[in-house]
């Protein structure tokens, strides 16, 4: 009699843990990653243009990285949304002409400040990264 008990104890407790690890997932992108992500992008003008007190960019910058970027794995929940594709999108190369793609993508490493993407969209916005099973979300800022 004990062992079905004990075996359902388990499942509850497996079957729990799996669904908390999936249901929160965030990114916790650090100042200094955030900081590298900028400079990579803005060179030597970072300090004129981003760091500038009188600059509300870094504000802007940091709310995507904590607040409104995601990216996720692609679910069957996507299909017959509207998903840019990555590669259909430029590079930002105004401030650092030698910027390159990403040959191989890493979600954790990610600098979404290299690409053209609409990093202040009205509604929600989905990108697909080609060649991989990733989605980059970026959502609306609530501080229009």
């Amino acid at each position: 009699m004990k062992k079905p008990i004990t075996y359902l104890v388990l499942f509850i407790v497996l079957l729990s843990s799996l669904s908390y690890g999936q249901e929160f997932q965030k990114n916790n992108y650090s100042d200094l990653f955030i900081e590298n992500c900028i400079r990579e992008v803005f060179q030597d003008k970072a300090n004129e243009l981003v760091f500038n007190e009188s600059s509300r960019r870094l504000n802007a910058i940091q709310d995507l990285f904590k607040n409104r970027l995601e990216i996720v794995l692609y679910k069957q929940d996507y299909e017959g949304k509207k998903v840019i594709k990555l590669s259909s999108i430029g590079l930002s190369t105004r401030y650092n002409n030698q910027l390159k793609r990403d040959e191989n993508f890493n979600p954790s490493t990610f600098n979404p400040l290299k690409y053209k993407l609409d990093i202040f969209p009205n509604n929600t916005v989905l990108y697909r990264v080609d060649n991989a099973d990733y989605i980059i979300i970026i959502k609306p800022s609530r501080n229009k």
